[in-house]
């Protein structure tokens, strides 16, 4: 439908004299909604469109929201006191439940406007909590087109047919169970954006990622209720599905993300404290025999991963779960390759395997929560766990270091 539009010339128009924008929308409003339906679903649930409403829930513990929506393109009120739209959704509805497609038991009934609309009608039935209040607004509305003799006032022709079904004695008592699980839902701004915003709210997701996944998902619902249609299917979604796609198409963006540096890097008077400061970490770095530059880049290194670490963390970027996830991946590749130069570099002095071990660590890029780091993040938290001995370069460092036998003073 689209390709046609893109066939001819655009030209202003007046939306309130067309209803093929309206129409084209409410479609697409109805894909698009199933997105936000599956956000508050879990275990069984399915979301269908098209089925028993524009979108239904029919949920794990049996019962099933009927959610009617109305596109608001131009400036009508589908919820205005005698709209054809209002009283043609609760006819729908009456029909439905009469024809045992929907029972009131167990259906919560939704009328989803797109658009910040007002009605007066609508108010007093969304508000009814019981069925005695149903019955109470039931009456009360009724006299908005019969008088007190039930004698019929004047109807307009695009409504009467649902305003008689609907207050009929006959279907008095449907009318009053519909009434009481009635809701009615508008909203703001756009339903793009309302449904995003939802989005950004439930899902738990990297900030960085968030509209990739976003457009990514309803690309695939468009994409699944479409080939539905064309295999003669319904179109319906369960949680499940949805779940593992929201999953798989996180990670896919995942793998493409990298954490910022937030701080600055430390600045020169910093590095020189903590050069002067006889911490542990630089303690190993003189038994391997690192010269004055080395241990000025381990220094910035070690301040800009504990600064950041600490701000990744602030923000929810990473878990405290996941730092310690990464340091004990560091810890075991620091023994696998420990392991592996103490049998293949026998030749060299117990200075050069330690210098060695500790080039290949600090060169080796290791990704946090499947989040690409900086380049100094990997060194940095080495020097973290080497300055609390967790991990040494020199083969007998623990021995070295806790007798005291390296020399604590800084060198050149």
């Amino acid at each position: 439908m689209s390709n046609s539009q893109n066939n001819h010339d655009y030209k202003e128009i007046n939306l309130s004299n067309t209803h093929v924008p309206d129409k084209v929308y409410a479609y697409s409003l109805q894909v698009r909604h199933a997105l936000y339906e599956l956000l508050d679903c879990s275990g069984n649930d399915t979301v269908s469109i098209e089925v028993l409403e524009d979108v239904a829930i029919e949920r794990e513990d049996g019962t099933t929201d009927a959610v009617q929506l109305k596109s608001v393109l131009s400036k009508n009120n589908p919820l205005t006191d005698r709209s054809p739209d209002f009283w043609k959704t609760l006819f729908n509805w009456l029909t439905a439940v009469k024809d045992n497609e929907l029972q009131t038991e167990n259906t919560t009934f939704k009328l989803f406007v797109a658009a910040n609309r007002k009605g007066n009608i609508s108010s007093l039935y969304h508000e009814a909590k019981s069925s005695r209040e149903a019955e109470q607004v039931w009456g009360t509305s009724r006299l908005e087109f019969y008088d007190d003799q039930g004698n019929e006032l004047e109807l307009g022709s695009k409504y009467s047919l649902y305003i008689r079904h609907f207050f009929s004695y006959e279907n008095k008592a449907n009318a009053i169970k519909i009434i009481e699980k009635f809701k009615v839902q508008t909203i703001e701004t756009t339903h793009t954006a309302f449904i995003f915003n939802s989005f950004c709210q439930k899902a738990t997701i990297h900030d960085d990622i968030m509209e990739n996944v976003f457009d990514a998902m309803l690309g695939w619902i468009d994409r699944k209720t479409a080939e539905q249609i064309e295999t003669g299917k319904a179109m319906a979604i369960t949680y499940k599905e949805y779940k593992a796609q929201l999953v798989a198409i996180t990670r896919h963006f995942n793998q493409n993300l990298s954490l910022r540096e937030l701080a600055p890097p430390p600045t020169d008077q910093q590095i020189q404290f903590e050069y002067n400061a006889f911490r542990r970490y630089i303690d190993q770095l003189n038994l391997v025999e690192c010269d004055y530059d080395e241990k000025l880049e381990a220094i910035s290194d070690y301040l800009r991963a504990s600064t950041n670490r600490t701000l990744w963390a602030r923000r929810g970027d990473i878990s405290e779960i996941s730092i310690l996830e990464f340091q004990n991946d560091l810890i075991k590749k620091w023994k696998t390759k420990k392991n592996i130069i103490s049998l293949t570099s026998t030749n060299l002095s117990a200075e050069s395997q330690g210098k060695l071990l500790y080039l290949q660590c600090k060169d080796d890029a290791i990704s946090i929560d499947n989040l690409a780091a900086p380049s100094f993040f990997t060194p940095g938290c080495y020097h973290s766990l080497s300055d609390i001995l967790k991990v040494g370069w020199h083969p007998t460092y623990n021995q070295l270091l806790k007798t005291g036998s390296e020399n604590h003073e800084p060198t050149e």
